[in-house]
Order: structure tokens, then C-alpha cells, then sequence
């Protein structure tokens, strides 16, 4: 009779739900940790199998959401070419391809292939959209404008702003500003018919640095221990969602000065009444949400225990969707409640500021719930504080930007047209002002972190770090190109068009520049703790 020990796996070949249920998972993550390869379950777990079923299934679920919208909608509607509807389906799902090809493959950030894909389908005649698609693709920008920035309320920190004030006064105003107004000049010496209006309009879209290229690469070098010895991930990752707030509050204000009626006078007092109102809604309603819906300690939930069971879990999870709603949809409202009452500006700040207050409110309530209950509603094997707290809101907005962005991007490629570049030599002349502007930029960036410690490798990676420019300029230029169109003359649109033709030449260029030198240059200039 065989030893019964030799009926039992070996350790290396024991089954996945056994190498979770021994020591709690402890053998499976030791693997892991060592660069092991978990054994597959069964042949359609290998490598190749996996592959094909994770390819056969989007390609099934494209196939399946295309039959809905074909046996639900009008025919025209879904013509190949000249069906809007399909437009804006077509435009989505290769945008999503071109997206996740360019980074697998030479390694770009995605948004780079989506921009492309729109530029790619609308001029080869496969992009139409007419009718109320429009509205549909203004309605998906506006959302989109809504989630950056609630996104950048919540990524905001009140204890590093405290700490780390002066320096991300200084970096977030000066290099905005400053490339700003270099923008401003150069566009309305250079370009023809720019008005100074619209030479401000096109110095602020272009000022914003893009959070999104910049927060994943330095969360990236953070984690391997790069930049925090004196805290650079810290200071950009602040100053990089103020910088937003201050370019796009101040191009929500120029924008409204150039279209809206009335004398100067009447329309700076209106952009203070702006600042104003949404400040006071920001602060209202995130103040609102610290304390509805309640937290999961509070005594309404029936039956709650210190330890982190399956039911704390699911009112975490439903607590979340509560907040996060109400955070998206107010902020939304806030946003195109503020257009329609004439504020304009008032609902881009209530969304920053809400996010802000909610969010830290939040953190600090369960800071002070776990300091008399150590135990309540956190995994006993979490060693950070901030994975478990685990910022639940801060990711169903990352999620729903990353299901966002093919659109954004794709969208702003479909306005622009190689008619225009070929008639007006727009982009040398839309290189030369961005190129002024960063030049402007890089100097006046460099002289903000001069006097605070840093060495100058550190400053030369701040300057790196402060190149990319994507998302708000992907967001912002549509919006001034649809308030051209809507409410201004020809030679508005005319402006509007090459606005837009400048910021994705913007972003052609900075954004994998940007993104590679991050991750390349990262190690090498920032000193490594310890």
C-alpha cells in the first residue's frame, strides 16, 4: 500500500483554490513574489487558449452591441459610411484598438493611437455625425470635463498642500501663467485674425499640463522608491491638479468675456460673481457629502462587527456607489446648470472644489472612526494606510475616465481636417507658438523650484514632468470651437478650427515625449530612498 504522502501534490503543482485556501493564500503569493508561474487549471488556462477567448470575447461583445443599436435604430442611422450612430461606434471601438495597440506594441500612452484614429477616420470620409449625434458627442465632452475634474479634486491632498504650500503656489501659478501669456502673444503677432481674446483662449488651453500622463509614470517611479527622499511625486502630483484648476477656470472666464454680451465692465463682474458661486456650491456640496450617505459605522447599518466580513464589504461597495453618484451626477449638474443660468465658470470649480472638500472629509473621518476602532473596516494584512482606505470614489472615476477617453480623444482627431494644414501652413505656425510657449515655460519652471533643496537633476525632471499636455487640451478646444460655432461669426469658427488643429499638434508632440522621458529619465535623475 502506497504512503498516503505520496498521494498529495507536490507544493508546485498544487491547483489554484488549494494554494489559496492553504496559510491564507500564503503559498500562492510566495510564487508570485518569486516569479513563478501558477500551473493552469485546465488547457484552456494556457497562454494561447486565453488569448483567443479573450479576443473571441471582445470581438463577440462588439459584434453583439453593433446588432443592438442596428435592430433598434433607422437604417441610415447606422450606414457604412454616412450613419452617424455608426460614426460614433466605429470611431469608439477602433480608437479603443489603436489605443491598446500603441501601447502594447511601440509603448506610447494610448490616448496617442486614439487621437490618431479620429484624425485617420475623418479624413477618409468614415466619420458622419449629424442631428442630434452632435448634441450626443457635445453631451459626451461635457461629461468627460466633468470627470477630469472631479478627478482632480480627489487626488488633491489637504496635508501635502499644507506642507509643501509655497512650492506648489509657486510651480502651479508661474509656469501657467507664463506660458500662458508667451502663447498669447506669439499667437496674436503670428496668426492671423486671432483677436486678443482669442490668443488667451488658445494660451490657457495649451498652459494645462495633463494629469494622465503624468500621475500614472510618477505613481510608477514612487512605488520603486524614486523621487521620495524630498518628496518631487508629491509636489507634482499637487501641482499638476491645481495647474488644471487655474487654466481652466481662467479659459471658462475669457470665453465667456468674448461671447458673452454686455460691457467689460459687466463681464469681469460676472467672472468674480462666477468664481464666487462656485466656490460657495463647491464647498456646500462637498461639505453635503462628508456626512450623507452615512459612513458604515454608523448606527442605521444593523449588525455591524469590527472585522472586515463579506457583509461590511458590500455596504462599503453600495456606500461607494451612493457617493459616488451623487459626486458625479451634482458635479454634472453643477456643470451644465451653471451654462445655462449664464455662469459658466461657476460649475467647472463647484466640481474641483466638491471633490476636494467630500474627499477629504471622507479620509478624515475614517482616520478618526479607526483611531478608536483600529479594527473596523480594514484588512488586518493591509500595511498601507492608503490601500486600506483603498480611496474606493478616487477609482470608479478612474474607471469611468479610462471608459471615456477613446471618445475624448478620437473625438478632438475628427476635428481636425488636412485641408486646413495644407492651406494655411498651420502646422509650422502652430509648432513655432507652442514651441515659444514652451521655452517660456521651462525657464520660469525652473526658476520656481530654485532656493528649495532640489538638485539640479531633480529640477531638470521637474521640467520633463511638466512638458505633456493631453487631456485638458483634448477637452477644453472642443469647447471652444462648439461655443464658436454656436455663437460666434465665420471668422470665430475659422479661430476655433485652427485653436483645436494647434492643441492636438500640442499633443502629438508632448505627450509621448513627456511620457517616455518620465519613465526613462525618472531613475536616472531622482535619488532613490532607501
Amino acid at each position: 500500500m502506497q504512503d498516503s504522502a505520496e498521494l498529495v501534490d507536490p507544493p508546485d503543482e498544487l491547483p489554484l483554490q488549494q494554494l489559496q485556501r492553504r496559510d491564507g493564500g500564503d503559498e500562492l503569493q510566495r510564487r508570485l513574489d518569486e516569479g513563478g508561474d501558477v500551473v493552469a487549471m485546465a488547457w484552456c488556462d494556457a497562454w494561447m487558449p486565453a488569448a483567443v477567448a479573450n479576443v473571441a470575447a471582445a470581438i463577440v461583445g462588439v459584434g453583439i452591441a453593433w446588432s443592438l443599436l442596428y435592430v433598434n435604430v433607422s437604417p441610415a442611422m447606422m450606414a457604412v459610411p454616412g450613419g452617424s450612430l455608426s460614426s460614433i461606434f466605429l470611431l469608439y471601438v477602433t480608437g479603443t484598438v489603436a489605443g491598446k495597440l500603441i501601447y502594447e506594441i511601440v509603448g506610447l500612452p494610448p490616448r496617442f493611437g486614439m487621437l490618431l484614429t479620429g484624425i485617420a477616420l475623418q479624413n477618409t470620409g468614415l466619420y458622419t455625425v449629424t442631428g442630434w449625434c452632435s448634441n450626443l458627442v457635445s453631451f459626451i465632452r461635457e461629461v468627460s470635463l466633468a470627470v477630469t475634474l472631479i478627478n482632480g479634486g480627489l487626488e488633491l491632498d489637504a496635508n501635502q498642500l499644507g506642507r509643501l504650500s509655497s512650492v506648489v503656489a509657486r510651480l502651479t501659478l508661474l509656469p501657467c501663467l507664463a506660458e500662458a501669456a508667451t502663447v498669447g502673444v506669439a499667437a496674436h503677432l503670428i496668426l492671423p485674425g486671432f483677436s486678443w481674446q482669442w490668443s488667451l483662449i488658445l494660451g490657457f488651453t495649451l498652459s494645462a499640463v495633463s494629469p494622465a500622463i503624468l500621475v500614472p509614470g510618477l505613481f510608477q517611479l514612487k512605488r520603486l522608491g524614486y523621487g521620495e527622499v524630498k518628496g518631487v511625486n508629491t509636489l507634482l502630483i499637487a501641482a499638476s491638479s491645481l495647474d488644471n484648476i487655474v487654466s481652466i477656470s481662467v479659459f471658462r472666464i475669457v470665453l465667456g468675456v468674448l461671447f458673452l454680451t454686455g460691457s467689460l465692465t459687466s463681464k469681469i463682474i460676472q467672472g468674480l460673481i462666477d468664481v464666487s458661486m462656485g466656490t460657495a456650491l463647491g464647498v456646500i456640496w462637498g461639505f453635503f457629502l462628508i456626512f450623507a450617505p452615512p459612513s458604515p459605522w454608523a448606527k442605521i447599518y444593523k449588525n455591524q462587527k469590527k472585522e472586515n466580513t463579506e457583509k461590511s464589504q458590500r455596504l462599503n461597495r453600495l456606500i461607494t456607489a451612493k457617493r459616488s453618484f451623487l459626486l458625479g451626477a451634482g458635479g454634472f449638474l453643477a456643470m451644465s446648470g451653471s451654462r445655462w443660468c449664464g455662469y459658466p465658470v461657476a460649475g467647472p470649480l463647484a466640481c474641483i472644489i466638491s471633490a476636494f472638500v467630500a474627499s477629504t472629509g471622507w479620509r478624515w473621518r475614517l482616520k478618526m472612526q479607526n483611531r478608536n476602532n483600529p479594527l473596523i473596516l480594514l484588512d488586518e494584512n493591509c500595511d498601507d494606510e492608503d490601500q486600506c482606505q483603498g480611496k474606493p470614489v478616487e477609482k470608479v472615476f478612474e474607471y469611468a475616465w479610462d471608459g471615456l477617453q477613446p471618445s475624448v480623444f478620437a473625438f478632438l482627431g475628427t476635428d481636425i481636417k488636412f485641408e486646413l494644414l495644407k492651406s494655411f501652413n498651420m502646422a509650422l505656425v502652430g509648432l513655432l507658438v507652442l514651441l515659444l510657449g514652451i521655452l517660456v515655460r521651462m525657464i520660469v519652471t525652473t526658476c520656481s523650484v530654485l532656493g528649495t533643496g532640489f538638485s539640479r537633476k531633480e529640477i531638470i525632471f521637474v521640467n520633463i514632468s511638466w512638458l505633456p499636455k493631453a487631456t485638458i487640451q483634448a477637452i477644453l478646444a472642443p469647447i471652444a470651437l462648439n461655443m464658436a460655432r454656436e455663437l460666434g461669426t465665420p471668422e470665430d469658427v475659422e479661430c476655433g478650427t485652427r485653436l483645436v488643429t494647434i492643441a492636438v499638434i500640442s499633443i502629438l508632440l508632448t505627450a509621448p515625449i513627456g511620457a517616455i522621458g518620465i519613465k526613462l529619465f525618472g531613475p536616472r535623475l531622482l535619488p532613490r530612498a532607501n
